[in-house]
């Protein structure tokens, strides 16, 4: 075969292109996993984990649920004996002996190797748990939503404030359910939206008027205040401060009956507030 010289260098040179290419992908730094983020360098063998849930869930899994957050017995994704545990070195015992005193039998037939494989199930587990960003929420839409707007309406007051041919008009279109009721809580941009970059909108400031001891009367918007003092922004701009002790000061803060509010709601309020919300697309 004969190859002209003009080929051969075009195919050395594609060669060498290509042989570059792939080395410069190899060094390239990988894209970041956010579990390994969260889990740092002990992050666990997936396959392992996986070993260790088949043994896991036929065996614990009818008390202690098949994800180890807790059934009839406790929760091991909270246990400090997991937390600690290398290797099955702490948990290995309480496996193989049992605890008899707390109803748990014992399974001296698992080895060390299988107890391992669980070890690295529960601390895969743990590290989940712990990943915000690998959360799945499910189970927040269990009110009734009929029962929600029976309290927007009553009890709760909303209705003094907001509604939902106005304010609220489509908000469940706007907003996932964790989303929405997080915002129904503790309205404002959380610390995670500004973490992700997520715009939203500015709260309505608190205002202040005071009437100092002297008769001068002053009023701006809210920096902070404590039993001693009050700090304002004035019309003008100019940041203030004042002692609080011979003056009258009242505040007007729109956001103060939420957070008295939060206090108030039981669980099945917060559900049913929010089943109702989600109606309002």
């Amino acid at each position: 075969m004969h190859v002209y010289p003009c080929r051969f260098a075009v195919l050395v040179a594609f060669t060498s292109a290509l042989a570059w290419g792939q080395d410069q992908a190899a060094r390239a730094p990988k894209k970041p996993d956010p579990g390994a983020m969260f889990a740092g360098p002990d992050r666990v063998d997936p396959q392992v984990a996986e070993r260790g849930k088949k043994i896991f869930v036929p065996a614990c899994g009818f008390c202690h649920g098949a994800d180890a957050a807790g059934k009839s017995a406790p929760d091991l994704i909270r246990s400090q004996l997991v937390l600690h545990d290398e290797g099955g070195s702490l948990i290995g015992p309480v496996i193989h002996d049992g605890r008899p005193d707390r109803g748990m039998p014992a399974f001296p037939a698992l080895t060390k190797e299988q107890i391992a494989d669980i070890g690295a199930f529960l601390r895969s587990r743990k590290q989940a748990t712990s990943n915000r960003f690998g959360y799945v929420i499910q189970g927040l839409l269990t009110g009734d939503a009929k029962a929600g707007k029976a309290y927007f309406d009553g009890e709760g007051k909303c209705s003094t404030c907001h509604s939902p041919e106005g304010d609220l008009a489509g908000i469940a279109s706007r907003y996932e359910p964790v989303d929405l009721q997080r915002r129904f809580l503790t309205p404002g941009t959380s610390m995670m939206d500004m973490f992700m970059g997520k715009k939203g909108n500015p709260l309505p400031p608190a205002r202040v008027n005071m009437k100092l001891p002297g008769g001068e009367t002053v009023a701006g918007t809210l920096v902070r205040a404590d039993e001693f003092n009050v700090e304002l922004r004035d019309e003008a701009g100019w940041h203030r401060s004042f002692p609080r002790e011979g003056a009258q000061v009242e505040i007007h803060d729109p956001l103060s009956f939420h957070r008295e509010q939060l206090a108030r709601y039981s669980d099945t309020d917060m559900h049913n507030v929010l089943a109702y919300l989600e109606t309002l697309k």
